[in-house]
């Protein structure tokens, strides 16, 4: 625009009011802002100079955002709303401000006037970036009171913003982002990018969908959706099957239909046989690394487990390499500071009361950091989790809380020059991606739910017991075994009991069983051996925690007991504790706790044993079968432990009804917690920590 006299004229009346609004005159502002439309020595319409102004005030509190003037923004961006009612970029840009100068308040989403703009102002070009700071900044105020206001707001605003792709890359994150009392705002944002979600993006926000509608424990819906995603996969491709019926699979295994998963279960794997026995191309989707999950609950079969994850892992890798080299050659490290401290970087979207959080902590804890240096990737965490703060941010020299951006991460990792990194998810798709990049020269997977798969992880971390002996035959990863175990603790706090036998109708001096797994492991072949030992056991009662769709697992079990003769007047069906505190404390109300099979205990049965209550498991050959087998060896007690059905059964039997059997188990226990390595987490730290050296060792002798 060329410099005229109206433009100098109008520039002055707008620098005026200005000042007014910063000298918290508003209604003067106004005052001098109407002047122009007066002035007869302006020749310009009204609209031409209404433009004017919105573009100076728009342009100004810009410059006041830039230079850090908040508040002056703030009062800037108010009165060119209240000029631009119908301006959503001004509404939006407002909210942003008002949360940074302390002032919002989430009732302002709900005014009639706000809704009235949104619908009247069809033509908006919304800015996405505005959209983008607005569901960020406002998503960490909210509470489950705002929801409904805040979804309707959303959904007012997807109606408006012409760029769909835009849209669902920002809400579908925002909404997996949610936890906890807000899993089901998570789930109507996902809706509403449902509906305006590209058609080629359609069956990735359904499969997200399906994953976060599990996390409500919405069964009905989650299996409704489930099924949904996976006649939907079915039209698009073998990748897509893959992964839509992983999302069936998951939604029965959480609501525990033991009725229907079996057959589920059988298909699925099918469907992965397929998939891995195509020549696969390069892939986008890197959910796919969690499809044969589920299976382990139902096969004790590593080899043909390990099969499907290595090539899956062969086909992820390529994939991520394809898409974006984040480095290539191992002589593209840095090498370690003079002074020989390794930099360990651990990387976990579980650090918090989390199973894999309960039990990592107690190395951060015991770290020796004159002679090394940490460093934490936390992975879609926030940084004020007081769990997380308290065992792990305070713990370590360097915590990093981070998005869903797996390249970001890694080249993060490789800026930080971490020597070895440490993957605690294993399956986790973000932590997949980045593990693939291998951004430090040393990778190894610990703890987490099994080795991963992924080429690029040098050690999967171990010990005597929980692999079997020919394990490296079908594992990626070279095992390196612990000398004793693969983790330790210091123990478990725990609060007082909250239970007594009288709550549930139990006799005091009859025998009390305890099954309290997640309903996906509760495999109908060992809830029937869990029977067999009810059943011979005179006074006994079996306690089950209703961790699932309570119907769908007490019909289980009453088809099981009908099967095997005996009455549902011996089992208990309770609810869940409100925590893990209280979890433990009340494990007193156990005689004998039985675990489960394929899929033993791990924290569980840590849990059990550090509370001293004797425990059956059956040992198989999988690691996830394996982990309670592991523990008990290492606190010195074989009583319990079984190889066969038989022994399983034999044991629950006899553990029942001689009580100086069980009183021997109890010493055994009890005693441990002076002497096994189990409950040594020092200890154990310094094994892990010559582990780190000797790793870094080997590489290096590989690099001369």
């Amino acid at each position: 625009m060329s410099l005229t006299t109206e433009n100098i004229s109008l520039h002055n009346y707008w620098q005026a009011g200005i000042e007014q609004v910063l000298a918290g005159q508003d209604d003067e502002a106004q005052a001098i802002w109407l002047l122009p439309f007066l002035d007869e020595n302006i020749s310009i319409n009204e609209e031409k100079i209404s433009q004017s102004l919105i573009d100076y005030l728009s342009g100004t509190a810009n410059q006041k955002i830039q230079d850090g003037e908040i508040s002056e923004a703030y009062a800037i961006t108010r009165c060119l709303y209240a000029v631009a009612p119908s301006n959503i970029n001004a509404l939006l840009q407002l909210f942003i401000l008002s949360i940074q100068a302390n002032e919002f308040n989430i009732e302002a989403l709900a005014e009639h006037a706000v809704v009235e703009t949104l619908i009247q102002d069809e033509s908006a070009d919304i800015d996405s970036y505005l959209v983008y700071l607005f569901v960020g900044q406002v998503g960490e105020l909210l509470t489950k009171q705002d929801s409904d206001i805040y979804i309707n707001f959303i959904k007012l605003l997807a109606k408006r913003i012409n760029n769909k792709l835009d849209l669902v890359n920002i809400l579908a994150p925002h909404a997996l982002g949610q936890s906890g009392d807000l899993y089901h705002l998570g789930s109507q944002i996902l809706e509403v990018c449902l509906e305006h979600a590209p058609e080629d993006m359609r069956f990735s926000v359904l499969c997200d969908l399906a994953g976060n509608i599990n996390k409500e424990r919405d069964y009905t819906k989650s299996i409704k959706v489930g099924e949904q995603c996976y006649q939907e996969g079915k039209k698009l491709g073998i990748l897509q099957q893959v992964c839509g019926s992983h999302r069936r699979l998951a939604a029965l295994m959480e609501a525990g239909e033991w009725l229907k998963i079996p057959e589920i279960a059988a298909q699925h794997r099918e469907i992965l046989q397929q998939f891995v026995a195509e020549e696969q191309q390069i892939i986008s989707d890197m959910t796919i690394v969690g499809a044969p999950f589920f299976l382990n609950y139902l096969y004790d079969e590593p080899r043909n487990m390990h099969y499907l994850r290595n090539v899956i892992g062969d086909i992820c890798s390529k994939s991520v390499k394809s898409s974006n080299k984040i480095l290539t050659k191992n002589d593209e490290y840095q090498s370690p500071p003079k002074n020989g401290l390794l930099r360990i970087g651990y990387i976990a979207s579980t650090l918090s009361r989390h199973s894999v959080g309960w039990l990592s902590r107690w190395i951060f804890h015991h770290h020796d950091l004159q002679n090394m240096q940490v460093f934490i990737y936390h992975v879609g965490q926030v940084d004020n989790d007081p769990f997380n703060q308290k065992f792990f941010r305070s713990k370590a020299n360097v915590s990093h809380y981070l998005s869903g951006n797996a390249e970001e991460i890694a080249a993060l990792i490789k800026q930080d020059e971490i020597d070895i990194l440490i993957d605690l998810d294993s399956v986790n798709t973000i932590t997949y991606k980045v593990m693939c990049y291998k951004p430090a020269p040393v990778s190894a997977t610990w703890l987490g739910w099994d080795a991963s798969g992924c080429p690029e992880v040098d050690y999967f971390i171990a010990d005597p017991y929980v692999l079997p002996t020919d394990a490296e035959e079908y594992y990626r990863s070279k095992i390196w075994r612990l000398p004793q175990t693969y983790v330790a603790i210091n123990g478990f706090e725990a609060e007082v009991p909250t239970k007594r036998r009288s709550d549930y109708q139990i006799p005091e001096d009859a025998i009390v069983y305890l099954c309290s797994q997640q309903s996906y492991k509760h495999h109908p072949d060992i809830l029937r051996l869990q029977m067999q030992i009810i059943k011979q056991v005179p006074n006994s009662y079996l306690l089950v925690k209703l961790l699932a769709n309570p119907e769908s697992l007490i019909k289980i079990y009453q088809e099981l007991a009908a099967d095997v003769g005996i009455s549902m007047e011996q089992l208990r069906f309770i609810q869940p504790d409100p925590d893990e505190m209280t979890h433990r404390a009340n494990l007193q109300l156990a005689d004998v706790v039985l675990d489960t099979f394929p899929y033993n205990g791990a924290t569980t049965t840590l849990e059990t044993l550090w509370m001293a209550v004797p425990l059956v498991t059956k040992v198989g050959e999988s690691f996830v079968a394996r982990n309670s087998y592991a523990f008990m060896q290492n606190v010195g007690v074989s009583e319990g432990i079984a190889h066969t059905d038989t022994e399983y059964v034999d044991w629950g039997v006899k553990l029942g009804l001689d009580l100086d059997l069980r009183q021997q188990v109890i010493g055994k226990l009890l005693q441990s917690r002076k002497t096994s390595p189990l409950w040594d987490a020092r200890s154990f730290t310094l094994e892990l920590e010559k582990a780190y050296r000797q790793m870094w060792d080997i590489y290096q002798s590989q690099q001369d």
